[in-house]
């Protein structure tokens, strides 16, 4: 299992220590040993858990008594994941207390030439290769200004020496990505049982994992097996979305079995694997179908965003049994339960009979409304709240993704150049408030002061030019007020509070309190914007949207063919819906609504365009069909555009359900092909140069 997902099942009381278990014991020198280990990566031995239902006395009461199902206490190896736990999260695993650490490890340092680590003396503080470990993982260190520090930006050997140091940043922080053998005990044993257990497995070499075992009773059926996932995995990882072979074969078993018995699969005959395997990985498959929701409508660029795996498997397996024909409802409602499964940790535990059970419930009328009352039956609500976000850094994946994620939805722009952040993979996280101000303040050495610093609500997200060129260390006092002057709305998408006596530095905690309030809100709004209301016969209530009015995601137009100034048929109306499709298909998707008054939100109704066509409706929907065909291309009318009429306010309505494309799709205008995206509540046209650098972005 990688590091960084026991690390996560540490941090949400998954994994927990019993009693019986001594205190952490290692020394300074077993601890450096570890990490240069990792860093070499050396194999580091592996870790015993014990499944059971019923754990006994846990360190610390560490232990969530809500909480339902197994539990994995940990046996062998808690030395190791303590140290990792200190080291990566700069905090203290939740079975602890302060007092028990006696040496503590978080003094360690890395030299960014040498790749030799050392604690915390003289020669540390002193010299510029030597960066706390911490801060590596908090991504906190940059190479650029260490090479600066070393030769100056005009020596010859600078540019070389940066990339070295950033050759040696990133190997450190792979280590998260390492992968160590774990060892689990039924929850029949006891811990006399436990130990002779152990003892055998040591004696009998690598033990292989319940997916390792599947995989090769499947590779027996049909031998290519692993070289297609690998093929596969390849490929997605080139597009960000970096997923481990395990990831693969479960959502071979749940979409051949909708459960995550292992099992199942070890007789299924090649015919079976080989036609499900090409269901998911062929060209616009299953999985690329789901990258590309997660791209173009979920917010989520790169597989960094998704904290846990396993919360795409129940989305993957409906996909399967719905042969990829869901409703853009239905595909809001998944994301809206995988944010919310991935906040509150849904599979930090024992994960395949949580998946198991989440699979069950595929079948269900309303899956979606079951699988949110199973993370509320485990959490107790959904809704974040301020305190949640209250001391949590980087390292707590499951609020900092979700925070970047709201902030992508935002449409952010730079601070420095006022260019749209959308659909960039290479954003930094900024200090708001630098934290070499606030540790004039703030005791560098105290970890509480350290996570007061580096509080997600003291983060923004910038393009590194803009990080280190125009804000460098200056206080928010000092430089807000021209980013607000140069882009007056760039503080407002990232849910940073505009009051100025909030940026001084003596008034920092009341700006983090603040902006908790402004970010837990800003996901509670998000969250409930994706969940739609519905009308009696099971459509999006069309009401709920025009009451909404435009926005990024939501386009009216009063008419389709009757041109309302002129009162006569004007068939440029026709081609505008056209370019508003293109744009909503080139940014996030949407819904254009024909019949409703853009400034009033009044619903006007089709009977106008009506008059003007000769089979009424069913004329009007072929008219709307043939321009979207003419214009914009047989898939995007066929596959990515949903036409249907409701009524509203005594009226009818014609709505026009878009989804977001895998390819950029052009407008067929008068002078050639034309290039929209939706920007704020219109559609905008692009330059070429423009276009090329939105797709290089957005499609990458």
């Amino acid at each position: 299992m990688q590091i960084s997902k026991l690390l996560d099942q540490v941090e949400a009381n998954a994994i927990v220590l019993p009693e019986f278990q001594r205190e952490y014991v290692w020394k300074e020198s077993q601890a450096k040993e570890l990490m240069n280990s990792l860093f070499k990566q050396y194999p580091i031995g592996g870790l015993l858990t014990w499944s059971t239902e019923n754990p006994p006395e846990i360190k610390n009461d560490a232990i969530d008594e809500e909480k339902h199902g197994l539990f994995e206490v940990l046996l062998d190896g808690q030395q190791r994941l303590t140290v990792l736990y200190m080291l990566i999260t700069d905090d203290i695993p939740p079975y602890y207390q302060p007092e028990d650490i006696n040496t503590d490890p978080r003094d360690l340092y890395f030299n960014v030439d040498s790749g030799e680590f050392h604690f915390e003396n003289k020669m540390t503080r002193d010299g510029t290769e030597w960066v706390p470990v911490p801060d590596v993982f908090a991504g906190d260190i940059s190479p650029i200004t260490i090479a600066q520090e070393k030769l100056g930006t005009d020596h010859d050997g600078f540019v070389e020496l940066s990339q070295h140091y950033e050759e040696q940043l990133n190997q450190l922080k792979k280590i998260t990505n390492f992968d160590v053998p774990v060892e689990t005990l039924p929850k029949s044993a006891d811990v006399h049982q436990a130990i002779d257990l152990f003892d055998k497995i040591n004696s009998q070499g690598t033990h292989l994992s319940d997916a390792e075992l599947a995989l090769a009773h499947m590779s027996a059926q049909w031998p290519h097996i692993r070289r297609e996932m690998k093929a596969k995995q390849a490929q997605l990882a080139e597009e960000g979305f970096d997923f481990n072979l395990n990831f693969y074969v479960k959502t071979m078993i749940g979409t051949l079995t909708e459960t995550m018995t292992y099992e199942n699969v070890y007789d299924l005959p090649r015919e079976r694997l080989e036609s499900q395997w090409e269901k998911l990985a062929e060209e616009d498959g299953i999985f690329d179908y789901v990258i590309n929701v997660l791209k173009n409508e979920g917010h989520i660029p790169s597989s960094n965003y998704i904290n846990t795996r396993d919360v795409l498997i129940p989305f993957i397996v409906f996909l399967n049994k719905k042969d990829k024909q869901i409703t853009w409802e239905e595909k809001r409602e998944f994301l809206r339960w995988m944010y919310a499964a991935m906040m509150w940790t849904r599979y930090s535990g024992s994960s395949d009979s949580t998946v198991e059970h989440d699979l069950s419930l595929l079948d269900t009328e309303s899956p979606t409304d079951h699988l949110m009352q199973g993370i509320r039956d485990d959490r107790g609500r959904i809704e974040v709240q301020p305190s949640d976000l209250e001391g949590r850094g980087k390292r707590t994946r499951r609020f900092y993704n979700m925070v970047h994620i709201v902030t992508r939805a935002h449409d952010p722009v730079d601070w420095k150049t006022g260019a749209p952040l959308t659909g960039s993979f290479n954003l930094e996280s900024h200090h708001i408030f630098p934290k070499s101000k606030l540790y004039d303040v703030y005791d560098s050495g105290k970890s509480e002061d350290r996570k007061i610093v580096n509080e997600i609500t003291n983060r923004a997200f910038l393009t590194p030019e803009t990080n280190q060129n125009l804000i460098k260390d200056r206080l928010p006092e000092d430089y807000l007020p021209e980013v607000i002057e140069e882009h007056p709305d760039a503080l407002q998408s990232q849910f940073i509070p505009n009051k100025p006596e909030l940026w001084r530095i003596e008034n920092y905690e009341e700006f983090l309190a603040k902006r908790r309030q402004n970010l837990a809100d800003a996901i509670n709004d998000y969250m409930d914007d994706l969940q739609i209301g519905t009308a009696e016969d099971g459509r999006e209530n069309v009401s709920d949207l025009i009451e909404k009015g435009e926005n990024a995601r939501i386009e009216f137009k009063e008419t389709f063919l009757y041109d309302v100034y002129q009162e006569q048929p004007n068939k440029a109306l026709k081609a505008g819906v056209a370019k508003e499709i293109a744009s909503l298909a080139n940014t996030e998707g949407g819904v254009v609504i024909i019949g409703v008054e853009d400034g009033t939100k009044e619903a006007k109704g089709l009977e106008r365009d009506l008059n003007l066509m000769s089979d009424g409706k069913d004329d009007f929907e072929l008219q709307l069909n043939r321009e979207i065909n003419n214009r914009l291309g047989h898939m995007m009318a066929s596959a990515y555009t949903e036409v249907g009429f409701e009524p509203v306010d005594g009226e009818e309505v014609c709505v026009v359900w878009v989804d977001a494309t895998p390819e950029p799709m052009y407008f067929d205008g008068e002078d050639g092909e034309e290039f929209y995206v939706r920007s704020g509540s219109s559609a905008e046209p692009r330059t070429i140069q423009e276009a090329q650098e939105y797709i290089a972005r957005h499609f990458s």
